[in-house]
């Protein structure tokens, strides 16, 4: 039996807030099939005796530039296109019940 058959994969839709056709099942259950086994390609690497990388670089790159104002809107600049504002602040319509 599919780790990752239809049923499974609609139950993960419906929770994250996704409605999907069965056509769209089939191709992200084809995708995972391909997923599964590039994993399995990665694990079956011989690893032993390979430093473990923390950094990508080999020079560490820790220098920050010092951040300088340029260009400040105004607080009415800035909220000049805004549908709504109250207080200074954007408002906008609620997207998480």
């Amino acid at each position: 039996m599919n780790k990752y058959d239809k049923e499974f994969l609609r139950k993960l839709a419906n929770q994250l807030m996704f409605d999907m056709t069965d056509e769209e099942l089939e191709n992200v259950q084809a995708e995972f099939v391909v997923l599964e086994k590039q994993l399995e390609l990665l694990e079956a690497i011989n690893t032993d005796g390979v430093e473990e990388m923390i950094y990508p670089f080999e020079a560490p790159t820790s220098f920050m530039r010092e951040d300088e104002v340029d260009n400040v809107l105004s607080v009415e600049d800035a909220l000049k296109n805004a549908k709504t504002a109250r207080q200074d602040f954007i408002v906008l319509p609620r997207v998480v019940k």
